[in-house]
């Protein structure tokens, strides 16, 4: 009996484990704040967020609020990046595997022209309408040092949390 007691603990234990597996929580639009700029998270095609080891969520308004964060702040307790999927704003993407248009004609609330999609044809299908070009998550960081950090632009600056 004791054998089977032992066993019937590691089941629960890895049914807890894998029950509190840390995912992506509701946004509040309207009055959530994003973590790095401090504004108000107004669109779902755009609202992103980190969530930690122990579960929190940092919320941001747009994809490169996000990978501002992610190129700013310690990243070992981060346990996850999450984008929006442009075209399902109820599916999130893990942030790594996306694929972003980086598009002057399709506006995202910061200013970089970045949205988030599933895969490399549902990206394609944007780029026909709005132009631009098709990037990884390293070159939307890439584009975020770039315009933002690199040059000193104190309006994107992170803000003390």
């Amino acid at each position: 009996m004791r054998g089977g007691s032992i066993l019937m603990l590691i089941i629960i234990s890895a049914a807890v484990l894998i029950g509190c597996e840390p995912k992506p929580q509701p946004i509040n639009y309207g009055s959530d704040e994003c973590a790095y700029c401090r504004m108000m998270i107004t669109d779902a095609e755009f609202g992103s967020q980190i969530v930690n080891k122990q579960g929190r969520s940092y919320k941001f308004d747009s994809v490169e609020c996000l990978a501002a964060y992610d190129l700013t702040e310690e990243s070992e307790n981060f346990h996850s990046k999450w984008v929006p999927n442009f075209l399902n704003r109820e599916e999130w993407l893990m942030a790594e595997n996306a694929v972003y248009l980086h598009s002057e004609t399709l506006r995202s609330p910061m200013g970089l022209f970045l949205s988030a999609y599933k895969d490399r044809d549902a990206a394609e299908e944007m780029k026909k309408e709005y132009g631009g070009e098709i990037v990884d998550y390293e070159t939307v960081k890439q584009i975020v040092e770039r315009e933002w950090l690199s040059n000193g632009s104190g309006s994107h600056q992170q803000m003390n949390n």
